[in-house]
């Protein structure tokens, strides 16, 4: 999300601070990665006029769940996995609500690139997209996880490389594993 070095330097010391309970450091963060949370929710949000969330929301209500706890971050990893991770579960539990009240009437099947290459018109369902990540999850953690930082949390392939410690060909290598696992699950669950 954030890409510059002397960004990185503040993130790492506003997560210290956040680690250390400091309500103005997990402010401050907010406030510095804001922008890059709207940029993610804008794209996570283009799944059809039937969605209730505006990007906003989408982002505000990320940030209630996580500072509405005690975070235990770890790292800037763990911090934008949390952060995807919470999203992901917004998306759900609002596509949850709508089905039980629609049963689902609308939605258009699912395909690999739904959440990072949907097109504005094109909705994609959100529960299905769960149902695979958690049969990916129960494959490989390291990979689901993978996947969610990249189709959640807007991360690119550099920027999952730079929080995983490896090169970029590592975490596209892993990518393409982790789409041959979602393609066999999406085919499951059809």
């Amino acid at each position: 999300m954030a890409n510059g070095a002397g960004d990185t330097a503040e993130i790492e010391a506003l997560l210290e601070g956040v680690r250390g309970g400091r309500a103005d450091a997990t402010d401050r963060l907010f406030a510095m990665l804001y922008d890059e949370f709207r940029a993610q929710a804008h794209v996570l949000l283009r799944v059809g006029p039937r969605q209730t969330l505006c990007t906003t929301e989408l982002v505000n209500e990320t940030w209630l769940r996580l500072s509405g706890r005690t975070l235990s971050v770890e790292s800037r990893r763990h911090f934008f996995n949390l952060a995807a991770r919470a999203m992901r579960q917004l998306l759900i539990d609002r596509a949850r609500t709508r089905a039980a009240g629609k049963r689902g009437e609308g939605h258009e099947a699912l395909t690999l690139g739904a959440a990072s290459d949907v097109a504005a018109d094109e909705p994609f369902d959100v529960l299905a997209l769960d149902r695979v990540m958690t049969g990916l999850a129960a494959t490989d953690a390291a990979l689901a996880e993978l996947a969610e930082m990249h189709l959640f949390g807007g991360l690119g392939f550099g920027e999952i490389a730079e929080l995983r410690g490896v090169s970029e060909r590592t975490v596209f290598r892993d990518w393409r594993a982790a789409r041959m696992f979602l393609l066999r699950f999406i085919g499951e669950t059809d």
